[in-house]
């Protein structure tokens, strides 16, 4: 069925053991701690030590040193393997240390979540504070910073780090009240609160593979009378090939609680443990079984209860292990209790059961971080730490590349049309040296000329809505999102000018940078493409613009051309398409053809055009200057 113990044990990818402040490596429940002074990986930002003399008094040799905080400090990782990593704190107010740590107001945070919030010696009722958390780290490195408040200092004593194997602890659980299934759980950090061995010994770092710590159950019993402690020789739990040690340890699975004989009538009563919790928290739950009491298969039939909501009911671990003394366990996610900050948990008999009795052999409870991203009050990391010059540097490159694609898009659109216009002008030898453009309509999208459109001598820029890229503004529109770019609104500047926070007539805010990204995914060459233009310029001039688009839409400001270059490209790309039409040939000199890409002359455009403004029409006038006014605009940072 199984086998008597685990795989090899696992050997964690990063595992940092930081004795803080220390002069000299630190032995510690089987494992050695290095002074953070030395350590080649790790990168500390400030922080003054210090070492107490050995002391009869002190909890244990880890806390006999730390390092003092009294301005915003870090550490900085070095991470191999992205992934979960136990993040684990010792904290002791070490005497005599020339600050008053029993008022440090301490707060701790991750580069995206805060661990501890404002914590201080004064209102904890220990004498020194062991904490664990689980985060998903996404890069190769982690920083860890410390936040003295309010004029004081915070310190530290000891850290870990270290890598957490995939698998256990999952991305998916079971949601308690409705039941219904959870994913995502890996986006949030979690906090151990509390972790069990039911029935059994405390189980110290040394005798777990993941080096957690396992404590008895008893004063979490809401009835003591209730649990009767059972347990069998841990050689004897055959873990399934699915399930190693690193879920649990085999003393984990070899001991329980199970109903006592409570000497009453009626045996149909529950054993439920009462646990203090912060309510304005998601908790996720591990519950531990392997049936060790048991005779034979599908005897034990019980249910499990999650804050006196049911969480499992019928459960008969026979069905799901296939043997006796073979782990099981199962994942919930569940609030605390409403309007209190008690969470219980409860196992008792089910009613179609011919043994009235019930097991649980571990428990499980972590914090889950809120949608501030927090584990320890309401605020989120930056409110604590001031933004860094690399998360600044890299919005820059956001803002920058996005205005850039939106003014590359309008260039490209605006000259593609003004090409075509000028291709049609040359074939009617009358001027017309722009198409429209609908500056002030209400119309989204611009299309091909219709044969209405041609009757009554109008006629509007090919579409550029059926290549689902979403919304195309006109400069109104955009003038009204953005109140005619009130500065109040402006969210930054980038390379191409500024980047403005605009409402929409529907109320959703927006970027109003946003829609070029789209044109950046699928290509500008193969917008320009769908939306048949090349009918209109040749392979030689269209390849020039193709060119253009792409050095516009460099992910580096250093690689993006000014815009002096890119009117000079635009320029030369107009010559090559005069130089075209005056020759009246079919094919250019140019070996600079696209390849692939059918060039299917498109239906001759109107010579009469005019502007569209709510059904007014103007004159070729009108036409030549407000599509000069919509350039200047693209020309000109103040009006973008």
């Amino acid at each position: 069925m199984g086998h008597n113990i685990s795989s090899a044990a696992f050997t964690p990818p990063d595992n940092y053991l930081i004795a803080c402040g220390s002069s000299q490596n630190v032995s510690f429940q089987g494992k050695t701690y290095v002074p953070d002074s030395v350590h080649s990986s790790l990168d500390l930002k400030r922080g003054t030590p210090v070492v107490a003399k050995p002391n009869s008094s002190f909890p244990s040799p880890i806390y006999q040193s730390a390092r003092i905080f009294s301005s915003i400090s870090s550490y900085k990782f070095d991470i191999k393997q992205e992934g979960r990593h136990w993040i684990r704190l010792y904290f002791y107010p070490i005497p005599n240390s020339g600050q008053n740590l029993m008022s440090s107001l301490i707060t701790v945070a991750t580069d995206d979540f805060v661990l501890l919030s404002n914590f201080t010696f004064k209102n904890y009722n220990g004498s020194y504070m062991f904490k664990e958390y689980a985060v998903n780290v996404t890069s190769d490195t982690l920083t860890l910073s410390f936040i003295p408040s309010n004029n004081s200092v915070a310190f530290v004593n000891a850290i870990e780090v270290v890598s957490v194997p995939d698998g256990v602890l999952p991305d998916q659980a079971v949601a308690i009240n409705p039941s219904s299934p959870v994913s995502g759980l890996s986006a949030h950090a979690f906090e151990t609160v509390f972790r069990l061995n039911t029935g059994g010994p405390l189980i110290t770092a040394e005798n777990d593979t993941l080096g957690r710590i396992w404590e008895n159950d008893a004063k979490y019993l809401h009835v003591n009378s209730s649990a009767l402690n059972v347990s069998v020789n841990p050689v004897s739990i055959r873990y399934p090939p699915a399930l190693t040690t690193e879920i649990a340890p085999n003393w984990v699975y070899a001991s329980a609680d199970v109903m006592e004989d409570a000497k009453v009538a009626n045996m149909n009563f529950n054993i439920t443990w009462v646990f203090s919790v912060n309510q304005n928290f998601s908790y996720f739950v591990r519950a531990h079984f392997c049936d060790i009491v048991s005779k034979g298969l599908n005897n034990l039939v019980f249910n499990l209860y999650i804050n006196d909501d049911i969480a499992i009911e019928s459960l008969d671990l026979s069905t799901f292990t296939g043997a006796l003394n073979v782990p099981y366990y199962r994942d919930f996610v569940s609030n605390a209790s409403v309007d209190s900050d008690t969470f219980t948990v409860s196992i008792g008999p089910d009613a179609t059961s011919d043994m009235e009795n019930a097991i649980m052999n571990g428990l499980e409870i972590f914090k889950i971080s809120s949608e501030a991203k927090s584990l320890d009050g309401l605020s989120s990391v930056e409110s604590f730490l001031p933004q860094s010059p690399s998360k600044k540097n890299k919005i820059g490159i956001i803002i920058g590349s996005t205005v850039g694609a939106l003014a590359a898009f309008g260039l490209i659109g605006l000259c593609c049309c003004w090409l075509a216009a000028r291709r049609s002008k040359t074939t009617t030898h009358q001027a017309l040296p722009w198409l429209p453009l609908s500056l002030y309509g209400n119309s989204q999208t611009m299309t091909k000329m219709t044969t209405t459109s041609q009757k009554s001598g109008t006629a509007s820029c090919i579409s550029l809505a059926s290549s689902n890229l979403g919304r195309l503004f006109t400069f109104q529109e955009i003038l009204d999102a953005t109140n005619k770019f009130d500065e109040s609104l402006l969210l930054g500047i980038g390379g191409f000018g500024r980047v403005y926070k605009g409402t929409l007539e529907d109320g959703t805010i927006v970027n109003i940078a946003e829609w070029a990204m789209a044109w950046q995914k699928k290509g500008m060459l193969d917008q320009i493409m769908d939306s048949n233009l090349e009918g209109k310029v040749n392979p030689a001039a269209l390849k020039k613009f193709g060119e253009t688009a792409e050095k516009c839409l460099a992910e580096h400001g250093v690689d993006r051309p000014s815009m002096g270059d890119v009117l000079w490209n635009l320029e030369y790309a107009l010559q090559l398409e005069e130089t075209s039409s005056a020759l009246m040939e079919p094919e250019d000199n140019s070996t600079n053809h696209i390849p692939g890409i059918p060039l299917t002359p498109l239906e001759p455009f109107d010579n009469s055009t005019s502007i569209f403004d709510g059904g007014n029409s103007g004159t070729e006038d009108a036409d030549d200057g407000a599509t000069s006014a919509v350039f200047s605009q693209l020309v000109n940072p103040r009006g973008r």
